[in-house]
């Protein structure tokens, strides 16, 4: 099966040689797991965890999450989606704003990159 990346990363954009990229210019940590828990309901399943690093919404806006096609709904990857979804809804309240300048936004785009660049 093909894997899918859904990332909204530039890094990862711009690094990845994956076919079925679907990047979100623009978009937040939340919209990369909103969109990727839409696939999961197409019978899509995990194959890198949507909370991979120490980092939660309030702390970087960058998130890449890598699916694969199945043939039947998988269970396990719903409950860990919509459990990732919840976290990072209830974490982005607590997001300060101020701390993401250019300096910063590059650094959480390499981070991001680093820790997904094995599963692409």
């Amino acid at each position: 099966m093909m894997k899918t990346v859904i990332t909204n990363n530039p890094l990862v954009k711009k690094h990845s040689n994956i076919k079925k990229l679907l990047y979100l210019e623009s978009k937040d940590y939340l919209d990369v797991l909103i969109n990727a828990r839409d696939l999961i309901q197409r019978n899509y399943h995990l194959l890198t965890h949507p909370l991979s690093s120490n980092f939660l919404a309030d702390k970087t806006i960058y998130k890449t999450v890598v699916l694969e096609e199945g043939k039947m709904l998988d269970i396990q990857s719903i409950e860990i989606i919509e459990g990732a979804v919840i976290l990072v809804r209830n974490s982005l309240l607590h997001r300060d704003k101020r701390i993401f300048d250019e300096n910063i936004m590059t650094d959480l785009q390499l981070i991001d990159y680093e820790i997904i660049k094995q599963a692409l």
